[in-house]
């Protein structure tokens, strides 16, 4: 929790952006693993997916609630988008 107090971000468009930089560093994590995990090219173990939500300082109740509230929609647009 500590580490995640010195994590970049900034704020655009009224919503904080997180530099991919600072959310390896403090998940200690590869920059490569953060990018392909949120741009979904590859699903994390359990354990990665935990540290990358800690290190942007999010709970794993938050975690939950943003995931549950996604869509079949929003997920069908992604992957037409993505694929």
């Amino acid at each position: 929790m500590e580490r995640g107090k010195n994590l970049q971000k900034e704020l655009k468009d009224n919503k904080v952006v997180y530099s991919y930089h600072g959310v390896a560093s403090n998940a200690l994590l590869r920059k490569a693993t953060i990018n392909d995990t949120l741009n979904g090219i590859t699903s994390p173990k359990a354990t990665t997916l935990i540290s990358i939500v800690e290190a942007m300082e999010f709970t794993m109740t938050d975690f939950g609630k943003e995931f549950d509230s996604i869509s079949y929609d929003e997920i069908k647009k992604f992957m037409n988008e993505n694929s």
